[in-house]
């Protein structure tokens, strides 16, 4: 039994599912049954009983979870104390991130963390990856999340991807296309599509999904947005968005204030994660952030 085990039960007993447990660990679905799987094995107990719709905790279950949580915050509070007695936690952080999608994942943890460390600053800045590398090169940031495809031959900058980020076709509530299924791609495309520049390169089988479908590439992006703009622009057109699947984003499509279109032969996403400078020249305090992103948000790649 190891920590990760340990929070990832946890996260299913919180959400009451294993997809939406799975979704908030980022990681699949299988990966998820299958360490909770070995976790009962090892212990020889049930922990979880599947019901219709909800996943609830056995009384081992039940047992494990409330000592899960004392373990976490005791470990958590452990690493606290000893990086205050080593001097980390009264500095500052810079930290630059997507508009899109980003934010939202980044705000809950960035959040935690400076409850954790109440002397520590942490500033940062939304703009397009050119505009946060272009910041990130000349020292001004401390690391990035985002799409982790850059520029080739670049020794200077690591991008280490930590997740896969799948993205939607995405209408207000109010759209003539709203809950239709097996729509099109050439349907959908009878609307404005709004995307922003970067993902032609970023979104894998971007081209391959057009060229496919009999279609030129749509029209040009629109640009970098942020989530509240593209949610108020949906709301009051007829407007078609290619959104990524996280934040507030997904929460709007759950609350049914959003509707994602449903277009099998759409498979879209991108690589997210870390890019920062490979000269090792972090602060403490930006290594321990860095280091917190990639553990919150690390997952297996396919």
């Amino acid at each position: 039994m190891d920590l990760r085990q340990l929070r990832y039960f946890c996260a299913v007993v919180d959400q009451g599912s294993f997809n939406r447990a799975a979704e908030a660990l980022n990681i699949s679905p299988p990966a998820l049954s299958l360490s909770i799987k070995k976790l009962e094995q090892e212990l020889a107990v049930t922990l979880l009983e599947r019901k219709p719709g909800r996943v609830l905790p056995t009384s081992f279950g039940n047992c494990l979870y409330t000592n899960a949580q004392q373990i976490q915050a005791c470990v958590e509070s452990t690493v606290d104390q000893l990086n205050r007695i080593r001097g980390i936690g009264n500095g500052r952080v810079n930290v630059g991130l997507l508009p899109y999608g980003i934010p939202s994942a980044m705000g809950e943890l960035i959040g935690r963390f400076c409850d954790r460390y109440p002397g520590l600053r942490v500033q940062t800045a939304l703009g397009s990856y050119a505009y946060l590398l272009g910041r990130l090169n000349e020292g001004e940031l401390d690391f990035m999340v985002s799409e982790v495809t850059g520029p080739a031959g670049n020794r200077r900058i690591v991008h280490e991807p930590l997740f896969r980020l799948r993205y939607g076709l995405v209408v207000g509530q109010r759209h003539p296309l709203a809950g239709k299924r097996n729509l099109g791609l050439a349907r959908v495309m009878e609307y404005r599509l709004a995307y922003a520049s970067t993902w032609r390169v970023v979104l894998e089988n971007w081209d391959q999904t057009f060229t496919e479908a009999g279609l030129s590439p749509p029209p040009p992006p629109m640009g970098e947005a942020t989530d509240d703009f593209l949610k108020a622009m949906l709301a009051n057109c007829n407007m078609v968005a290619v959104l990524p699947m996280i934040g507030t984003i997904k929460d709007a499509i759950e609350s049914g204030e959003l509707a994602e279109l449903h277009v099998p032969r759409v498979d879209w996403y991108s690589r997210v994660g870390l890019v920062y400078r490979s000269d090792d020249g972090l602060s403490p305090d930006a290594r321990l952030l860095l280091e917190e992103t990639r553990r919150e948000l690390a997952a297996p790649l396919n």
